[in-house]
């Protein structure tokens, strides 16, 4: 992979979980921070690493901390997340997360790739985006856009994802 990298000059940026959802569930370890032996592979690869960022949908945004589920954010995170797949729901994200920390430009197209990993599953998604800031997302010029869905997956939810769900549900 390595390899082939340098060869057709792909520039790849990570975007991992920020600081506040580890600190918020430290005992879960599902947001690990990215160490060790991967991080020595993906710096070896050239790979941009974007840590501690924040997120720009669900409950960890500033909105959901007073309007809860009401918040604009997550309305757009179950929207997106149901009908097209958690995986695409984050690749839009982390796109926006990428050109907010200066590590994509506005406008020239990217693969983002995402997917349901906290879940047991993997890298399920892969879109061709046309990337914005976070305040031109709705221009109709530079706002930001899906131009090509290269991988989706079939099942948005798997039963895993609805019973855990269904039990945040209950605790609210």
């Amino acid at each position: 992979m390595q390899r082939h990298l340098r060869e057709f000059k792909v520039k790849v940026v990570c975007v991992s979980a920020y600081a506040g959802i580890r600190l918020a569930y430290p005992e879960s370890g599902k947001w690990p921070g990215i160490r060790g032996q991967i991080r020595k592979k993906l710096e070896n690869l050239g790979v941009k690493i974007i840590e501690e960022t924040p997120y720009i949908f669900k409950g960890v945004t500033f909105d959901a901390q007073f309007l809860g589920r009401a918040a604009p954010s997550w309305a757009i995170h179950e929207f997106l997340g149901r009908t097209m797949g958690y995986g695409f729901k984050t690749a839009l994200e982390v796109t926006l997360i990428a050109v907010e920390a200066g590590a994509i430009p506005v406008g020239k197209e990217v693969i983002a790739i995402a997917g349901t990993g906290w879940l047991g599953g993997g890298a399920d998604c892969a879109l061709v985006v046309k990337p914005s800031t976070v305040i031109g997302v709705t221009d109709v010029e530079k706002g930001l856009e899906v131009r090509e869905i290269i991988a989706i997956p079939r099942t948005k939810f798997s039963q895993k994802l609805i019973d855990k769900l269904r039990k945040e549900k209950e605790t609210v």
